[in-house]
């Protein structure tokens, strides 16, 4: 699909955001007129906060003062995704604004945001980035937004705990069925069949309850049919697959292990503690480790999350995620929008952004001095995860979080031990999110909109 603001009126913008003027005096940041002499000044709404917040400070720091016609003026915010849609409806948008990718296909179906097309200028192709990141930004050919920080979900381990139990750290299970005879070597229970330490939990911390039917090859959507596929064979086999720990340990038994009274009450604390022997987290995992233990006082390596073994030999898969760059529609200076986002997108600045985050870079390579000096020594199997064709993420609709609230209550049905067969509680969610697509189409179709996976 070709997504240009002149197809869509301003009339229908209006409508889908749903807000006004009124709101944006309410809801909107105040903008710190800056003196800048003579300079463009560029408002960059952002949504992070401290050491996120910092290390894109450092990148626009270095815009500033690398040349004398643009000034980026930099805030940082809550909620951001909500103030900007009243800001674009009020005609005030930012110049420059950071989402995250989940909200795309919201901004670019209702006009919101301007294609950059001009990045082609500055060298920038669909070609400058990581195999699985393009997709998350390019839509019909035509390039809707920028990567900031990218992330892919991972196994952590504990190296400790698998030398402790026979296991060798250097070589993680690569397979389901090598994980499940890991975890029950991992697993500690008491006397009366109390979890005291868990192999694994998909419930823990539960971010990514959306993930399990990917590992199984299975999708919720369908790209290029635009229809869900929640109750596909490999999607049942995932979520049977997640349902096997409370069939193994009892519910209440994991209920009692995952409620007990810990005086840490990070979301890693289970983890850090030794209470948890593996995870599924993202890139940033050993910052917060350095913060909370000390620098080096946690033995960890990461892997690619196990696949069953009839996937083993395939490139990895993992589910990704990524803040983006976009430039509003009604921005003030999009040229200069445009300069300050290609800046951005230079190794050397995308690398210091993504160290500051503890995370992988977007790009189609990286410096060796990128992986060497990296805060995670696991970084280069983000990367590979970044590369991979089996990548995957929220699929790309403007109805996701409706899609996914009712995932997430088909998946507490599966928890509580509902078998999630084909007439069980997928297929309940495969009837809901029909609907939801089904209702999606018709606006569209009220407005004259093509379907998102139909190219101009």
């Amino acid at each position: 699909m070709t997504i240009d603001a002149k197809t869509i009126t301003r009339r229908s913008a209006l409508g889908l955001l749903a807000a006004g003027a009124a709101g944006y005096a309410a809801f909107g940041p105040e903008r710190r007129r800056l003196k800048s002499g003579g300079r463009i000044v560029l408002d960059y709404w952002e949504k992070w906060t401290g050491h996120e917040a910092a290390a894109m400070q450092v990148v626009v720091d270095r815009f500033n003062e690398s040349q004398n016609r643009i000034f980026v003026n930099y805030l940082t915010m809550g909620g951001i995704d909500q103030k900007a849609k009243v800001a674009i409806a009020a005609g005030d948008p930012p110049d420059v604004l950071g989402l995250w990718n989940r909200n795309l296909p919201f901004f670019s179906q209702c006009g919101a945001v301007m294609p950059l097309d001009q990045l082609k200028d500055y060298g920038i192709t669909e070609a400058s980035y990581a195999k699985a990141v393009a997709p998350l930004v390019f839509r019909g050919g035509r390039q809707l937004a920028a990567p900031s920080t990218p992330s892919s979900i991972a196994l952590y381990y504990d190296r400790k705990i698998f030398k402790e139990v026979g296991l060798d750290p250097d070589s993680p299970p690569r397979t389901i069925e090598e994980f499940d005879v890991a975890i029950d070597r991992l697993t500690i229970l008491d006397k009366d069949g109390n979890v005291e330490r868990a192999g694994f939990l998909p419930t823990d911390p539960g971010w990514w309850s959306w993930c399990w039917g990917g590992f199984f090859g299975g999708h919720l959507y369908d790209d290029k049919t635009g229809r869900a596929t929640v109750d596909s064979p490999q999607n049942i086999a995932g979520y049977d697959w997640y349902q096997s720990f409370p069939k193994r340990w009892g519910l209440e038994n994991l209920r009692r292990f995952q409620g007990a009274p810990i005086d840490n009450p990070s979301p890693y604390r289970n983890f850090f503690s030794g209470r948890l022997a593996t995870t599924i987290q993202g890139p940033w995992l050993p910052m917060f480790m350095d913060q909370e233990l000390g620098p080096g006082n946690f033995d960890y390596a990461a892997c690619p999350f196990p696949v069953p073994a009839a996937l083993a030999d395939q490139p990895p898969y993992g589910p990704i995620e990524a803040d983006i760059l976009v430039v509003p529609t009604g921005a003030r200076n999009p040229d200069a929008s445009m300069e300050f986002i290609a800046f951005t997108q230079r190794p050397e600045n995308m690398e210091t952004l993504c160290t500051g985050h503890a995370k992988p870079s977007p790009l189609s390579t990286s410096s060796e001095a990128f992986i060497r000096e990296h805060p995670n020594r696991a970084v280069a199997v983000h990367e590979e995860i970044l590369q991979s064709p089996n990548a995957y993420t929220t699929p790309w609709i403007t109805g996701w979080a409706e899609f996914g609230m009712a995932l997430g209550a088909g998946l507490d049905q599966i928890w509580n031990l509902k078998s999630p067969s084909a007439a069980g509680p997928l297929a309940e969610v495969q009837i809901e999110a029909s609907e939801i697509l089904q209702r999606e189409s018709d606006r569209r179709h009220r407005r004259g909109q093509p379907d998102p996976w139909e190219k101009a």
